[in-house]
């Protein structure tokens, strides 16, 4: 499992043998990496892959000062590329696919609630629950040979609920019908024209954009970081819960640490504090 990752990323204990987990420095802060890793199958997620991301979340969150979480797929020929089909028949039918179903939901849950920011880097293919995994992300980064499409229709499921809601909010309502009826496979351009991402790269350039975005959000303040991301996923919160987020701000070190740094034109160092 170790051997996944490069020599810059300390790996973390992980409950599935389809998912990876570590933790890099960067200089004052830290970054999470989740890696799914099963490349002869293109990075498809078993039920017990499903069921360990909640808690692999949680791991990277509680290793120290994790300012964002990259999750990305083993080898680069595939983010993931859905469920496990294997197991369909006997985990996914009847009465025990409840139990399935379940668990991709409470995944892609997790991933949408995690208190800092969440970047999807995306090669090969991301379809169907690796879509999902996608859509709950904060950012998506996508190389230009990259895949997408959600097959539901095609093998008689209904798309989970908090997916196909996703979806709709990412990229409307016109592209999610299309997406979800046609159930048709659809490239990198289409997904930057309808919105599903927010870069796309080329396959030379693909390391080189992710590891300048990841430095670029990095750098910046995670209290402003974690108050941006909660006030954006929760638009209905109580006032007293915003202003818990933007009183930590200002009355955080990192805040003196802000006006300081421009004052004296240098590169600012927050601590999150």
């Amino acid at each position: 499992m170790t051997g996944f990752f490069s020599d810059s990323i300390t790996p973390l204990k992980s409950d599935s043998q389809r998912i990876a987990i570590g933790i890099e420095k960067y200089e004052t802060a830290q970054i999470g990496h989740m890696l799914f890793t099963y490349p002869e199958k293109h990075n498809v997620i078993d039920l017990e892959g499903w069921q360990a991301i909640p808690k692999a979340l949680a791991t990277l969150l509680d290793a120290g000062d994790t300012r964002l979480i990259v999750l990305r797929g083993a080898d680069g020929d595939a983010f993931v590329a859905g469920a496990d089909i294997s197991q369909f028949e006997e985990a996914f039918s009847g009465a025990s696919g409840v139990h399935y179903d379940a668990a991709t939901i409470n995944a892609f849950e997790a991933i949408g609630a995690c208190p800092v920011p969440t970047l999807a880097a995306i090669e090969g293919f991301c379809i169907g629950g690796g879509l999902g995994i996608a859509l709950h992300c904060d950012l998506r980064l996508a190389r230009e040979d990259s895949t997408f499409g959600v097959p539901a229709a095609r093998l008689g499921l209904a798309y989970p609920p908090n997916a196909t809601l996703r979806l709709v909010e990412i990229v409307g309502r016109a592209a999610a019908n299309e997406i979800l009826f046609t159930a048709h496979r659809f490239d990198a351009q289409t997904a930057l024209k309808i919105g599903l991402l927010n870069r796309l790269t080329g396959m030379a350039d693909f390391e080189t954009s992710l590891t300048e975005w990841v430095a670029q959000i990095a750098a910046n303040a995670p209290l402003s970081l974690q108050a941006a991301k909660f006030i954006m996923d929760n638009p209905q919160a109580a006032a007293s819960k915003i202003n818990k987020h933007l009183a930590a701000c200002l009355q955080s070190e990192d805040y003196e640490e802000g006006r300081t740094a421009f004052m004296k034109k240098r590169k600012p160092k927050f601590f999150g504090k």
